[in-house]
Parts: C-alpha cells; sequence; structure tokens
C-alpha cells in the first residue's frame, strides 16, 4: 500500500508539473527575476480606435449609431453602438456633434432631434440622456428641435465639464460630463444662433460662434472669458460663420463663411476681422456661380478649416474643386500663402465637409470619409462599415486612445493650434537659421 501511495503521489506531482509547464508555454516563458529585482508587470499595448457619429447631413448613407473602427489594423470595422432606437425610427435625427472625457470615460453625441446622449466606453450602453428645455422655445432653423438641444458640445479642459450649443439659440449650456446635469447657462445675444466652438487648452478662452452673421444684424463669434463666464467682444465677419478654429492661445480665429471659397481672420483681442483670404479666383467663382452645379452637404466653397498643431498649415476644404487646400502659416499667423502644390484631392462628387486631426499633427479625418497623411498631403483610406461600405458623411470623429479598457487621449474635434507643438517648430526654425548663418 504504501508503494502504491508513493508512485500516485509521484504520479500526481508529474501531472501538476505538466500542467503548469502547458500554463507557461501558452503565456509566453518568462525567466525568473534575479534576486532583488523589481517585479514586472505585463501592460497591454496601448489600442488606437475612431468613432463616428451616424447618420450625418440627411441621414446620409443610411447609418446610424456610433461605427468604431480600429486604427492600429487598417481601420476594419469593430463594432456599432446603437441609439436604443425602434426600428421604425432609423436611422434616427442627424448627429449635430461629438465629444468624449477622459475622466468620465463616455463619449455624448448631440442630436437634430433634441437630446445629448451619454455613453459609457466601458459597456457601450447610455449613461445619461439629457433634453434640453422643458418648455418648448423658439425655432430659428428648421429642422431644429424646440427642446433648445442640441448643437456642438466640446469638453472642457480637466474633462469634468461640457460646454455645449443649444439648437441655434442665444445661449450655451454647461452641463456635467458625468451626470448629465445643467450646472449653469450663457447667453450671447448678439450671437443668437449658436452652433461651432473652440476653447483654449488652459480653459481661459472661448470662441462661440453663430450659424448667422451680417444679413441678419448678428455677429459672427463670441469672445468669452470661461472663468467669469462673461463675453468680452463680439467680432463682425462678411457673411454667416460656418466652421471655425484659433491658434493655441485664441489670439486670431480663422473662420468659413457663406459664399467664399477660403477663410477669414480675425483678432480676437480687438474684435475686428484683419484678413479675407480666398483661393484664387478663376478656380472657383465661375463653377460656383452655375445654377446648374449641386454641392454635396452644407451649401457653400468651404465648410471645413482646421490647423495643423504647431500652425505651421492651415487646411480648408474646396469643394468646388473635391480637394483641401493649404495654406502655408509662416510668423504670427496673421499673413498665409497659399501653397496649391499641398492640395490633397479626395473623394469626388461627395463634399468634404469637416477636419479634425490627432494631436500628434500626423493624420486628418475629413468629412467626406478620407483619413490622411498630413505630413505627406495624401489619402491613405477611407472610413468603411462592416459590409465594406464608405462612410460619406463623417463630420462628427474622434481618435480615441484606451489602455487597459480605459480612455486615456482624444483627438481635438476642430483642429486647434497646440502651444508646445507651436514652441517646438519655433525652436527648431531658429536653430536651423542660425545654422545657415554660421
Amino acid at each position: 500500500m504504501k508503494i502504491r501511495n508513493v508512485l500516485l503521489a509521484t504520479a500526481s506531482a508529474a501531472l501538476l508539473a505538466s500542467v503548469a509547464s502547458s500554463v507557461v508555454a501558452q503565456e509566453g516563458a518568462r525567466p525568473a527575476p534575479a534576486p532583488g529585482a523589481p517585479v514586472q508587470t505585463y501592460k497591454e499595448p496601448a489600442k488606437h480606435l475612431l468613432y463616428i457619429a451616424t447618420p450625418g447631413d440627411g441621414g446620409a448613407d443610411g447609418q446610424s449609431g456610433v461605427v468604431v473602427l480600429d486604427a492600429d489594423h487598417d481601420y476594419r470595422f469593430v463594432k456599432r453602438i446603437p441609439y436604443d432606437l425602434a426600428a421604425s425610427e432609423l436611422p434616427g435625427p442627424k448627429i449635430s456633434g461629438m465629444t468624449s472625457s477622459i475622466p468620465a470615460n463616455k463619449i455624448y453625441v448631440t442630436t437634430d432631434g433634441g437630446d445629448m446622449i451619454a455613453f459609457d466606453l466601458k459597456t457601450d450602453k447610455i449613461a445619461w440622456t439629457f433634453h434640453g428645455e422643458e418648455k418648448p422655445v423658439a425655432v430659428s432653423r428648421r429642422g431644429a428641435a424646440a427642446s433648445g438641444c442640441c448643437e456642438r458640445p466640446y469638453t472642457l479642459p480637466g474633462g469634468n465639464t461640457l460646454l455645449v450649443a443649444s439648437a441655434y439659440n442665444s445661449w450655451w449650456y454647461f452641463i456635467d460630463a458625468k451626470t448629465g446635469q445643467v450646472l449653469d447657462k450663457l447667453s450671447t445675444p448678439k450671437t443668437p444662433r449658436a452652433h461651432n466652438l473652440a476653447v483654449t487648452a488652459d480653459s481661459k478662452t472661448a470662441i462661440l460662434g453663430t450659424l448667422s452673421g451680417p444679413k441678419e444684424g448678428t455677429s459672427g463669434v463670441a469672445v468669452v472669458d470661461l472663468a467669469s463666464k462673461q463675453v468680452l467682444r463680439y467680432i463682425d465677419f462678411t457673411d454667416a460663420v460656418r466652421p471655425l478654429t484659433i491658434n493655441s492661445d485664441a489670439s486670431l480665429v480663422y473662420v468659413n463663411v457663406n459664399n467664399l471659397d477660403g477663410f477669414e481672420i480675425a483678432d480676437t483681442k480687438t474684435g475686428k476681422m484683419i484678413k479675407r483670404v480666398e483661393l484664387p479666383g478663376e478656380m472657383w467663382k465661375a463653377k460656383w456661380a452655375d445654377p446648374n452645379n449641386h454641392y454635396f452637404g452644407h451649401g457653400l466653397p468651404s465648410h471645413g478649416i482646421g490647423l495643423t498643431p504647431d500652425e505651421s498649415e492651415i487646411w480648408v476644404t474646396d469643394v468646388v474643386n473635391d480637394k483641401w487646400q493649404i495654406w502655408d502659416n509662416p510668423g504670427d499667423g496673421r499673413n498665409p500663402v497659399y501653397n496649391p502644390s499641398k492640395a490633397v484631392s479626395v473623394q469626388k462628387g461627395i463634399g468634404s465637409s469637416w477636419i479634425s486631426m490627432t494631436n500628434d499633427g500626423k493624420l486628418a479625418f475629413v468629412g467626406d470619409g478620407s483619413i490622411i497623411d498630413v505630413r505627406a498631403h495624401k489619402v491613405i483610406g477611407v472610413m468603411k462599415d462592416e459590409y465594406g461600405r464608405p462612410i460619406h458623411a463623417a463630420e462628427k470623429v474622434l481618435y480615441m486612445t484606451f489602455e487597459g479598457g480605459k480612455l486615456v487621449d482624444t483627438s481635438n474635434q476642430f483642429a486647434i493650434g497646440d502651444k508646445a507643438a507651436v514652441q517646438a517648430r519655433l525652436e527648431s526654425e531658429k536653430k536651423s537659421k542660425q545654422a545657415r548663418a554660421n
């Protein structure tokens, strides 16, 4: 009996050793740490995902929900996050904006149906919904919701508060990113149709745009001190303001306006427009004046503008020629120079109506669904859904980085300048100049 027990014990030990060896082989054999050495823990590599909120204008492409693509693997389809709509409600109202919060681990989409929806990024489930005003408000644009909710949202630095445009009304909401509760409201009576915005990284200044202009007797943007929540001044442009962007300290604002293939620049300290920058007239004016031409999207030649993080280039959509036109932006950013050699051709006849960039300035995502290598000035891909269909209305896009399932970094949807990147560029230019002098 003793011999039998010994044999059984020996066999059991051998089996356990075999199982342990098998587990080590699956996980990858790791050498034993040296005495006193710190214990090494495995860290999952960062994951980069592209979130696209659909549908776009007019229910473009029949898309619905938030489409997620894997940016680490050729932008292949990952999943589609639904809005929990009944079949009869699909594809749902147009998505008017999207933003995210790192501390809350959430994304937020705003809709022309009168809601802002928060999604938990761990579960992909709806965490809360904000429905705007309890009493109906004035509707100043066809299709806008009488709830007063919601146009473009923006996550303020720190990630705890959302600054959200009302649905083309004269106020803006401050909303708690975790709970969806309204914290405050900001009135901008001289810019009465809240639309697009940009905020400085230090959270001091916001530039709030209106979808109105001199024809309606209004200004184009409000310059706001966020600490006091006071409007410092308003700025007038030649026509209604559409997309906009700012340099890193918000001393300059660059805007698209109706009926212009190009952009205008204003000094936010003086409140004056300082320059109108047009694509050469022979490239667009006759085509734009032809009533037989139809242009997809927003009904103007340029609806999309952004700065590279180092502010060395200004990117502007040119729907007349199906291109993104680029201006070099030397010095103080007040005298951009058109550079036709950098123009990027995109899909024909679709209308590339928006631009956002990754924080490192390497990639741009534009409204026709094109993915662009910024430094090479070249399209490198097209956003597609699970059926391989191109997504042609991709204005609401976020490039986000996850570690261990948690959001750790998110792109700037308005392609604004970055102070550190600008400083690095200026230092590099200074050293190059000194080297040439020597």
